[in-house]
């Protein structure tokens, strides 16, 4: 059994599941993505080649139908950079394709690909945020989970103390990762949304075939960070539940809330088919946010209980590291339970809990009262996963490993203008959270605000 954790300083952690730190020690507070070039991110690809514009020819290229390239961005998401580029070339966007999604409000460096476009085609740049540094051709398309992981370079401005008190901070808080096994693996505020974080409440809604309650919480809930007009559109429906008003006063940039009102005013009570009214991705995305929430309160109470996060105890998940991925699992029992701790002590092996789907199997002793607890609570079960009422949402489930360890992690407290800043250094793995970590050095206690 480990330390109790301590509590999250943040009401939003704890509406997200994130309710501990692994740290006792005192943040540096501040503020992260003040400015765009304050949250680097570069894209590690298979093989541990940094996708930068130096060491992207590390990967070769050759002959083949698709077009790989180095797209840098600035202050835009992957997606909206990607569109972009199709414009630029004529195509239809549905032929370029990335490895992973990337920070909007960053400076990031990552792999692209398109199908049937020379690299001589490709411009230099495409408006005032998005550049194409090298391109080359490869005989195969670059996938989704294509990637090792990605390289952070995060600047975080004003500091709460002085250059040598947070140096110290961060020097205890390092040293709190290293002998509790790293920080918990959180899925982290991008994940729910950053301005409204409730993708997780209406997944809840349509797992459970809620879908009144999910088009009202979708529509009507406001939160601090949305314009007045938002506000003001939200307001009104809420009190009237007027459709054919709502429609002229709903922001024309809130597609998704204008085309679930459009389809209401057409089909009243249709609460079900209002829902299919959005993109499929979408969809799909509200039932992911609800599972990374359970997964997030399974690891919570985990941390609640005194389970160690580096080293399996009996009823545990355990993955076989198998080139950075995961591979088998096995469960860790009392006659294999040394053996197991062995392999994870080596890299070998990691601890992992469930992100339930209708395939999950669940862990067994204390491990797995903590998953059959929290589905309890949350009135939903594995079956629910496999959804009858709109079956293209339905998902099997998946394992995600239950601490963050960085790797290269590097940092300097340096004195400027606005007092004491820190920078960080470190990689993590494809489908970790840099935010995660660093809310265990700043503690905030408002994220949002804090740039999170």
């Amino acid at each position: 059994m480990i330390e109790m954790p301590s509590l999250t300083r943040s009401k939003l952690d704890e509406e997200l599941g994130m309710k501990f730190y692994a740290t006792h020690s005192s943040g540096i507070g501040g503020v992260l993505r003040e400015r765009d070039e304050d949250f680097i991110v570069i894209e590690v690809a298979l093989g541990r080649v940094l996708c930068t514009p130096r060491d992207v020819s590390k990967l070769g290229g050759g002959e083949g139908e698709y077009t790989w390239f180095l797209l840098e961005k600035r202050g835009i998401d992957t997606v909206t950079a990607l569109r972009a580029i199709a414009r630029a070339l004529g195509v239809s966007h549905k032929r370029l394709s990335v490895a992973g999604l990337k920070d909007a409000h960053a400076v990031t460096f990552q792999l692209a690909c398109v199908k049937g476009v020379e690299p001589c085609e490709l411009p230099k740049r495409v408006g005032d945020r998005v550049w194409i540094h090298r391109a080359f051709k490869m005989p195969f398309k670059l996938t989704p989970g294509m990637l090792y992981g990605n390289a952070f370079r995060i600047r975080v401005r004003r500091l709460e103390a002085g250059s040598t008190e947070s140096e110290e901070r961060i020097q205890r808080i390092c040293a709190e990762l290293e002998e509790v096994g790293g920080a918990p693996n959180y899925y982290g505020y991008q994940r729910f949304g950053t301005i409204r974080p409730l993708t997780h409440i209406i997944g809840r809604h349509v797992l459970r075939g809620e879908f009144e309650d999910a088009v009202r919480t979708l529509l009507t809930r406001i939160y601090p960070g949305e314009s007045p007009r938002a506000k003001e559109a939200r307001r009104y429906l809420a009190s009237t539940w007027d459709f054919k008003g709502a429609l002229e006063i709903f922001p024309r940039r809130l597609h998704h809330e204008r085309a679930i009102i459009h389809y209401l005013v057409k089909h009243p009570g249709d609460y079900a088919g209002a829902i299919r009214t959005l993109p499929l991705s979408v969809r799909q995305l509200f039932i992911g946010a609800f599972q990374a929430y359970l997964f997030n309160l399974v690891l919570s109470k985990r941390l609640e209980a005194g389970l160690p996060l580096s080293r399996a105890v009996v009823g545990d998940l355990v993955a076989l590291r198998r080139d950075g991925d995961l591979g088998s699992i096995l469960r860790a029992n009392e006659s294999n339970l040394d053996k197991v701790n062995r392999l994870i002590a080596s890299g070998r092996a990691e601890v992992v809990a469930n992100v339930p789907g209708y395939s999950t199997t669940l862990a067994e002793g204390v491990p797995g009262a903590i998953e059959r607890e929290v589905l309890a609570e949350e009135e939903v079960s594995i079956d629910m996963f496999r959804i009858r009422h709109m079956p293209e949402l339905s998902s099997r489930g998946t394992v995600r490993p239950v601490a963050l360890r960085p790797e290269d992690m590097r940092f300097e407290v340096i004195a400027t203008e606005e007092g004491a800043a820190a920078l960080f250094s470190f990689t993590l793995r494809k489908g970790m959270y840099a935010t995660v970590l660093m809310r265990e050095f700043v503690k905030p206690e408002d994220p949002a605000a804090q740039g999170f």
